[in-house]
């Protein structure tokens, strides 16, 4: 059975599980506050928690929801988490597609590929900004805290 697309329903799983985990908790192994596992003792995140007990850190995704199309992907397990809860935000009856219309099974697609492209592009946007972040502190540590003055990016400054 599908997950109500209720955001007050949604808000109320979401609120359940922090409660479950525990204010402040973070994953003894890498330390995120994401998607913990309820029942792990000592505390893990969903992927540290695959690898400490030998499974797969990734999981198969149905693109646009098993009712619509077989076509899968494989993705980390905190994405599949992450797509799969987004999948109860599609409009009414396009995740379950009880009778199989091919036009809903369209609709799934395309709400799948843009839930896909969605996490891809933000993701993608916050990895590069972590990188630029941490090679600046490194900058400054190993050649001095105006690295930039004198180079090709003085004066270049976001406007």
């Amino acid at each position: 059975m599908a997950r109500s697309t209720d955001p007050i329903k949604t808000g109320a799983r979401r609120a359940k599980t922090q409660r479950q985990v525990g204010q402040g908790a973070r994953c003894t192994d890498c330390g995120s506050t994401e998607m913990l596992v309820r029942r792990s003792r000592p505390k893990r995140c969903v992927k540290c928690y695959a690898l400490k007990n030998r499974k797969k850190a990734t999981e198969t995704n149905h693109v646009a929801g098993e009712a619509n199309s077989p076509i899968t992907m494989e993705v980390p397990i905190t994405a599949h988490r992450t797509l799969s809860e987004a999948q109860y935000e599609w409009p009414p009856g396009v995740l379950s597609n009880a009778d199989g219309s091919p036009l809903l099974a369209a609709a799934g697609f395309l709400c799948g590929a843009a839930d896909c492209i969605e996490h891809l592009i933000v993701n993608g946007l916050r990895y590069v900004a972590d990188f630029l972040r941490k090679l600046d502190a490194w900058l400054r540590d190993h050649m001095n805290p105006s690295w930039w003055k004198g180079t090709d990016f003085d004066g270049w400054q976001v406007a």
